[in-house]
């Protein structure tokens, strides 16, 4: 037997996808694909970077994927285009990490310590990239440059960041000021809100819920308390205002000898019944303009200070007392009404969130951490007769990740970026993208550009890109926007862009010293910049970038609508005039097998490493690229699924290979033959056309879903193919196969080729151990180096009905081998007749599926015999009687697959010639004297006799 195809020698197919890798790395083949295709016909792809540390979970895996599918679909459609890694090694995270490292707590210590030293352990800390990346990476199949990847801490790359920003100053979109936003006590730095909505860090937690007594010092109720709910003791030091619904009734009740006002609606809530009386009812406008006794004098005041207020949307009737405090600088909302009424903003706590001292008065809280300042600030109120009230509340507040410290609303100076200017441009360049799902568009990400608040983009930490921003004494500012610019301003040589280096350069103009501002940039604006900071622009590569911008693809998981997508399309939008990216798939998120999400903790999913030495890289390919995951919805990791992917979808598809090259190989056929060519593409056999015109709409389905970054479809496409090549063309071909019939081989081998390329994409491992194992001598060097396969569209169109018959005929198979298995029939039993309800399209092969002499269109009003059964929708009837005769046959076919399973029971090969032997019983005498020479032709036998049980001695 020739062997013109040859298949790798492995056990597993993971051991398949081993073999394949190697002959990538060693051949160059990423390399090439990229090199091969003309710069001029570029598709851009942004690769959103991972953190530097850590291992890669399912999440991002389940992104890496993603992010090698499209691009290799782009390649072989003749795009060029090039894949760099990426790596995420600023901010807070690096920051801790380092810190935890050196055994600092706050970030005071890191001043102490020493700004250069600690920098430097942040520079250590971040070389020290996980080797193992690389081999996840590898084994999920994805290509990308990771030799030659950019750092966010790149020189190159924060040069251009700090352009970025010199550009938003320039167009007048950075502004600085007071603004309350959340704040990290222990990292002392505003954090993102957006950041924190996408971490979706919140805890439920138990704190005070306190009602305080304010005075009443003017008015028709002098005397009488105002009644004040919070659930924050600490800014009661800090309150500034009263706050209440001008439009709803409030009462005057008297209870334990003194008199309080509170809404009508809370009464209940507020006294035990019975315990009060209403004196009088009236609307809470009345009481605007009146002014109470603070609780405590020892920050100053302005004129506005300690007076009734009504604001929209402050005041609630489902809580408390229908009366705020209001401590503007704590809160957004108390902020904002500080602001429309002018009172004093209380910056009252420091970088650490403790109590400064106080400027109109001795602060009996200076240096107490806000959260223990509380107990003492209710003793203190509980001295004065000020607490109405102390219970407990439980309610959700928001944790930074980073250090899982409770977050407070706290104002600060701080630098913004003036979204507000640019809403109506974001949402004019929203509508230029192709978001997956299709509902982010308008259900999400409209929403985030038309809520976003200005962006805070300073932050008062030292691992980051600074902000190029030099002010003098008087408060001249210079903003710098190049390495060269500040080298010309300062006459210094920059050594370093990161602090303490960059603080080291002063500025001297007109006899005044500018010195750097301390803040640096939040790491957000820095991921924002990628599209072109990657590429050093525009000191770099200016053309290269501009002329491929938008970039055409983007995929991360959907809180990335809210965090990284939300900062490229803002940061676009001012620099270009564009949105950052044409199309984007946002996926869902990956919880454990157990619903929740995926923790070492819980144990509720498989390592993936494990999963990819069990199961390997085109399995999970199959499994995550075809779950609602990549439709934005939500899934629970399931490795029962990674399994089935494995073994009813690649093993199948490996089978029919190894089909293949079993008889291709033993009649000698290869692909260069004289039939192999036209005499395949002009095969008359129903199934050989079939299946070909199966593969085209399979193509076509692959092609439409791929084009439109709807991936699921795709791959679904590819694992029916698959079902349909092996359960239904290649069983029912395979007498003509296994007779070396040249048009059937010809069909398979022609199939498998143009498949390969077909799915190459979704699974480039199998694909590839195809076609090298079918690939002629000379060939394109690997599947992914070739172009992608045209879909026949006149095949299709020739062959329009046929698929839809096929599938009808398929029906009809499908309720006759239930019928049989309800009344324990199995398929090598012949059966006289089967009847339909109208006639099949191709009732050659239907009658040989489902092993019937004969197929019938019958009535079904009519009685049948008690032998004859039919399905419940009574489109089909079988007759269930059997003759000797039939009898016979059926014990024919099992004595012919009990001799081939001594074969192969005996290491016999397929063209290995036999001596064989049956069990001596009255049947088998039968067939013998019958069906001797079919037996002898079906087994390979040279001798055929009876003896006591099955018996094969190779000649």
């Amino acid at each position: 037997m020739s062997e013109n195809f040859k298949l790798p020698k492995v056990e597993k197919l993971v051991d398949l996808e081993e073999s394949v890798l190697k002959f990538w790395k060693e051949n160059l083949v990423f390399e090439k694909s990229v090199e091969q295709r003309s710069k001029d016909n570029a598709y851009v792809f942004y690769d959103g970077p991972p953190f530097i540390s850590g291992l890669p979970h399912y999440g991002q895996l389940l992104g890496s994927i993603a992010k090698d599918l499209i691009p290799r679909y782009w390649t072989m459609k003749g795009k060029r285009v090039e894949r760099v890694w990426g790596w995420d090694a600023h901010g807070l995270t690096v920051e801790n990490k380092v810190q935890k490292r050196l055994g600092i707590k706050h970030r005071k210590e890191i001043e102490t310590f020493g700004l250069e030293k600690f920098t430097e352990a942040c520079y250590q800390y971040t070389s020290e990239i996980s080797a193992e990346w690389g081999w996840y990476i590898d084994r999920v199949g994805r290509w990308v440059d990771m030799e030659n990847a950019y750092k966010t801490i790149d020189q190159s790359y924060m040069e251009s960041v700090i352009w970025a920003f010199k550009k938003l100053y320039e167009k007048g979109l950075i502004y600085k000021g007071v603004r309350t936003s959340l704040y990290c006590p222990v990292c002392g730095t505003p954090v993102s809100n957006f950041e924190i909505a996408m971490d979706n860090s919140y805890k439920e937690v138990e704190d005070p819920a306190i009602t305080v007594k304010f005075k009443l010092l003017d008015g028709e109720f002098k005397g009488s308390y105002f009644l004040a709910w919070t659930t924050t003791p600490w800014t009661i030091p800090s309150n500034r205002g009263l706050v209440l619904d001008e439009n709803q009734k409030y009462s005057l009740v008297s209870a334990n000898n003194e008199k309080y006002i509170v809404a009508s609606p809370r009464l209940k809530a507020v006294f035990d019944e019975g315990t009060y009386i209403v004196e009088k009812e009236f609307l809470g406008k009345e009481l605007l303009g009146l002014s109470y006794e603070p609780p405590y004098t020892f920050f100053a005041r302005n004129e506005n200070d300690f007076k009734i207020y009504s604001y929209e949307g402050m005041v609630t009737m489902d809580e408390g007392t229908g009366i705020v405090h209001s401590a503007p600088g704590f809160g957004d909302i108390d902020t904002e009404m500080g602001q429309h009424y002018n009172l004093s903003t209380m910056l009252t706590l420091d970088d650490g969130a403790k109590f400064i001292p106080g400027n109109a008065g001795k602060n009996p809280f200076e240096g107490i951490y806000y959260e223990k300042a509380n107990e003492s600030i209710l003793e203190n109120l509980t001295e004065r007769n000020l607490l109405f009230s102390n219970k407990r509340v439980l309610h959700r507040v928001p944790f930074h990740d980073r250090c899982d410290t409770l977050l407070i609303h706290k104002s600060q100076p701080s630098w913004f970026v003036n979204v507000q200017a640019l809403k109506k441009d974001m949402l004019k360049n929203n509508e230029e993208i192709k978001w997956v799902p299709a509902s982010i568009k308008k259900d999400r990400f409209e929403h985030v550009i038309k809520t976003a608040p200005d962006w805070c983009i300073s932050r008062n930490r030292f691992w980051a890109t600074p902000m190029p921003v030099w002010e003098s004494k008087d408060g001249e500012r210079i903003v710098v926007g190049s390495v060269a610019e500040l080298e010309e301003l300062s006459g210094q040589k920059v050594k370093d862009l990161h602090r303490p280096y960059i603080d080291d350069v002063t500025i001297e103009r007109d006899r005044k010293i500018y010195t750097r501002i301390p803040e640096v940039l939040d790491c957000w604006f820095e991921s924002g910049s990628m599209p072109y900071a990657q590429f050093h622009y525009p000191f770099e590569n200016k053309e290269k970038f501009e002329s491929n911008y938008p970039g055409d693809y983007v995929v991360e998981y959907v809180a990335q609508v809210r965090a990284w997508f939300n900062v490229m399309h803002r940061l676009s939008t001012a620099l270009f005039g564009t949105a950052s990216f044409k199309n984007v798939i946002c996926t869902g998120v990956i919880a454990g097998n157990d619903g929740r999400k995926m923790s070492k903790t819980y144990q509720n999913y498989t390592d993936p490493k494990e999963v990819l030495q069990t199961y390997g890289g085109d399995a999970l390919r199959l499994w995550l690229m075809n779950s609602p995951l990549m439709i934005g919805e939500n899934a629970s990791f399931d490795e029962t699924e990674i399994k089935v992917k494995q073994k009813n979808v690649l093993n199948i598809l490996w089978n029919s290979v190894k089909y293949f090259v079993l008889y291709a190989n033993k009649f000698d056929w290869h692909s260069d033959s004289s039939v192999s060519a036209e005499n395949t593409k002009n095969s008359d056999n129903t199934l050989d056309i079939w299946i070909k015109v199966r593969l085209a709409q399979t193509q076509k389905i692959v092609e439409e879903n791929l084009q439109n970054y709807i991936i699921p479809p795709a791959v679904q496409a590819v694992e029916d193919f698959v079902d349909d090549l092996s359960r239904w063309y290649i069983r029912r071909s395979r007498d003509r196969i296994s007779s070396g019939d040249a048009q059937a081989l010809g069909t398979l081998y022609t199939v498998l080729f143009k498949f390969s390329k077909v799915a190459a994409p979704i699974i480039p491992f199998t694909t590839e151990a195809i076609y090298q194992s079918l690939r002629a001598p000379g060939g394109t060097l690997s599947v992914h180096l070739v172009d992608y396969p045209q879909v026949d569209e006149k095949l299709l169109e020739k062959h329009s009905d046929m698929l839809e018959k096929m599938a009808s005929d398929r029906e009809v198979v499908s309720k006759v081998l239930a019928l049989r298995d309800s009344v324990g029939l199995g398929i090598r039993q012949p059966l006289d007749s089967l009847g339909t309800a109208s006639p099949v399209n191709y009732p050659d092969i239907v009658r040989s599926e489902v092993n019937v002499k004969g197929i019938n269109v019958v009535s079904f009003s009519r009685d049948f015999p008690d032998s004859y059964i039919t399905d419940e929708q009574n489109t089909v009837v079988l007759n269930t009687e059997l003759t000797s005769e039939l009898k016979l046959e059926g014990a024919l076919r099992n004595v012919i697959r009990n001799i081939q399973k001594a074969r192969k029971k005996a290491g016999m090969s397929l063209g290995d010639k036999a001596k064989v032997a049956i069990p001596d019983t009255d049947a088998h005498r039968k067939l013998l004297e019958k069906y001797s020479m079919e037996i002898s032709e079906a087994v390979g036998a040279v001798e055929l006799s009876l003896g006591p049980d099955y018996v094969v001695e190779k000649i």
